[in-house]
């Protein structure tokens, strides 16, 4: 097949000219990456013409170029340095804020676990009522509950690794603690008494004790049926941390940023700095560290007490009193810098050696009326010395995004060792192949796509793609950009990819795992309601035949999907009394049950389920004349997963039996949405209609109204 002929081929018009040249230079370009070609030893001689050597001219010329190679190679060395350094405070505040993040993630999670405790209706109830205890002794009926709350309290200890965990009256008095939790002291009982004026979670100070550092986490507990600004304090969940296993894992040197980097962790208290030791004793360090200030947290060079430099660069843990120090010592850091002087001197004697031999020919070849030959080669030296500092200053072999090269014919020109990791070929094998021969035919047609966009858009193109490799499926994150020449002509397609497999299975997993959770939770709600009883099965199937039959995309039907599987999620808030109740509901029951839409679109919020999947469970309940809540939407303010999903909601219900109302069916229902065309959108009561009328739609009839 020859090129141009594949479905991942470019088409091209005829090269001019002009173009085959640049063409030619860019190819003639990349050879010579190898540094394999060079000047010949030996200049042309004359053995007729006069042999002088000009001594004393080529003693001068060696003086100046010493002088001057010396100070561009100390410049050269500053500058590179320089440079080191630069990226040395970039690593060191980057490590330092990503263990900083990791400690408070870690926190965040702890701090998730207390809120599950401090939101429960039980534990709040149970609190509520021991607050409005006047004295110590507890009511019978609260003493009874007690040998309960304890191992759920013990049990709630054991799944978080706690050492403890308290539930602490405004008297500092620990009312419910978990089994072996050890006693209080007195600055534990202080600093929940000073919760209850506080509006958030708090967090104590490190201390330590015998086995390790450990520290508080102080979350208030409100009072029953209380929301909003209005919430009371009726307690305080007190849990007692054990910090030095999971701190050390997370100081532990990292295999990114190797051995010579040190991650040290520190408590800013009233004197200072105090360094923490999760792994050794004393844990805790005897005094504030002299080196370090709130004005040195940032990177600094340090004084070492030994002689050199410490590299140091801090980040604080958000929300707490910790700061992590990342630090190297200077003789790691500036390591390559002593091979950096070595290549400079090296070079800069090169290069006086190169010119004064290339002075020496020159003159000899002048003197030989040879001048013409010299010349030739003195430009072929320059042109291959600018090829190889441009390539070689723009192509970094030693990154992880893969780099490639490809001509308007889509052959490899140029690929890096990344690239040649991720198609598993060798790299002198992949010049001369194309992305179908690398990737596969897949993926080769949407790389192409991507270059007819950055040809045609003259702009760089980002893009995501999964790649097929002997590891397993791949996602990059590409970009992909024209490549001219000197004269500005088209010769080539740059690609630079990065691998973010890991961050999107995470993610996937993420969302994945909140959705579950949820489901859970929807599941086990129809299954204490009778009324609810498949009935987020029925309306998942019904609203996705109604988004059959009106052609929506995939992406729309899959958030009608969802939003069915979660719409009752919300009524999990409702007291059961309501929800099962027989007979009609009053104004104020109505009102509760109405809220649990609000209720919804918060559980879902928390769990990060996208925004139109929410939008599509709060618009369940409105109605185009406005007549609906919770919001009183109108019109176009509806989206259609909202208003299908409400729709098939409302025939579900009504084909449902409830003691106040006897049930309908489903030709009825459809006649009462017919008759109110302001309300309902009759454009997915034609679709309904349409669906009833095909053996499908009949026999899912006939299955819910004999359920019902």
């Amino acid at each position: 097949m020859k090129p141009g002929d594949g479905p991942t081929s470019r088409k091209v018009s005829s090269p001019s000219p002009m173009y085959l040249k640049g063409l030619k230079q860019m190819t003639d370009a990349t050879a010579k990456l190898e540094l394999t070609t060079f000047l010949p030893d030996e200049a042309p001689t004359d053995t007729a013409s006069e042999k002088k050597s000009p001594w004393r001219t080529g003693g001068l010329l060696f003086a100046i170029l010493a002088i001057l190679s010396y100070f561009v190679s100390d410049y050269a060395i500053e500058t590179r340095k320089s440079e080191l350094l630069v990226d040395l405070q970039k690593r060191l505040e980057i490590g330092a804020a990503g263990e900083a993040e990791v400690i408070e993630t870690w926190l965040t999670s702890s701090v998730q676990a207390a809120n599950r405790i401090a939101n429960s209706e039980l534990f709040q109830l149970f609190t509520t009522e021991v607050n409005l205890t006047s004295d110590r002794a507890l009511p019978r009926a609260l003493a009874d509950q007690l040998p309960y709350m304890q191992n759920a309290m013990t049990a709630f200890a054991r799944q978080n690794f706690l050492t403890g965990a308290y539930l602490i009256g405004k008297d500092g008095r620990a009312y419910l603690a978990s089994g072996g939790a050890p006693a209080l002291d007195d600055q534990q009982r202080e600093a929940a008494r000073g919760q209850y004026s506080q509006s958030g979670n708090a967090i104590t100070p490190f201390r330590t004790t015998p086995v390790g550092l450990t520290f508080d986490f102080l979350v208030p507990i409100m009072a029953a049926q209380s929301n909003g600004a209005q919430a009371n304090t009726v307690g305080v969940l007190l849990m007692t941390v054990p910090a030095s296993k999971s701190l050390g894992e997370f100081l532990a040197p990292s295999p990114l940023t190797g051995r010579p980097y040190i991650t040290r962790l520190f408590q800013l208290g009233k004197e200072g700095f105090v360094e923490l030791f999760p792994q050794r004793a004393p844990f805790m360090g005897q005094g504030a560290d002299p080196d370090l200030s709130l004005d040195k947290a940032d990177f600094e060079a340090l004084p070492m007490p030994g002689g050199g430099i410490l590299y140091s660069s801090g980040a604080p843990v958000p929300g707490t009193n910790l700061f992590v120090f990342q630090q190297v010592r200077d003789v790691d850091a500036l390591k390559s810098l002593k091979t950096y002087k070595f290549f400079v001197t090296g070079l800069a004697a090169s290069i006086v050696i190169v010119v004064l031999s290339l002075f020496a020919t020159i003159w000899l070849v002048m003197k030989n009326q040879n001048a013409h030959a010299l010349t030739t080669q003195y430009k072929d030296f320059a042109a291959q010395i600018n090829v190889q500092r441009r390539l070689l200053g723009s192509i970094n072999n030693t990154i992880d995004e893969q780099i490639g090269l490809t001509d308007p014919e889509g052959l490899y020109i140029y690929a890096n060792p990344s690239l040649a990791r991720l198609a598993d070929v060798p790299l002198r094998a992949i010049p001369g192949k194309t992305d179908r021969d690398l990737f596969g035919e897949k993926a080769a047609r949407e790389l192409a796509e991507h270059d007819r966009k950055a040809i045609a858009t003259e702009q760089t193109i980002n893009a995501f793609i999964d790649i097929e490799t002997v590891h397993g499926k791949r996602t990059l994150r590409i970009a992909k950009s024209r490549f001219v020449n000197d004269e500005g002509l088209f010769v080539g397609i740059v690609t630079v990819g990065s691998d973010i497999t890991e961050y999107v299975e995470f993610q996937r997993r993420k969302e994945e795992m909140g959705q579950k959770t949820i489901s859970v939770l929807a599941h086990m709600l129809e299954a204490n309601d009778p009324y609810l009883a498949d009935h987020s099965s029925r309306l998942g199937r019904l609203a996705n035949y109604i988004s059959e039959e009106l052609g929506l995309a995939p992406e729309t039907r899959q958030i009608i999907e969802t939003g069915a599987h979660l719409s009752q999620i919300g009524k999990i808030s409702i007291p059961r009394e309501i929800r099962v109740k027989e007979a009609r509901l009053s104004d104020e029951e109505q009102k509760i049950m109405q809220d649990h839409v609000n209720v919804a679109e918060a559980i879902l919020r928390e769990a990060e389920i996208e925004k139109p999947v929410r939008d599509a469970i709060t618009q369940i309940n409105e109605h185009l004349d406005g007549t609906g809540y919770p919001n009183a939407l109108r019109d176009e303010d509806i989206d259609m997963p909202g208003r299908i999903l409400g729709m098939a909601d409302i025939l579900i219900a009504r084909i449902s039996p409830r003691g106040y109302r006897k049930t309908i069916g489903i030709d009825e229902a459809l006649r009462v949405f017919k008759s109110n065309p302001g309300k309902y959108d009759q454009k997915i009561v034609q679709a309904m209609t349409d669906f009833f009328e095909t053996d499908t739609g009949a026999k899912f009839k006939s299955e819910i109204e004999n359920k019902s």
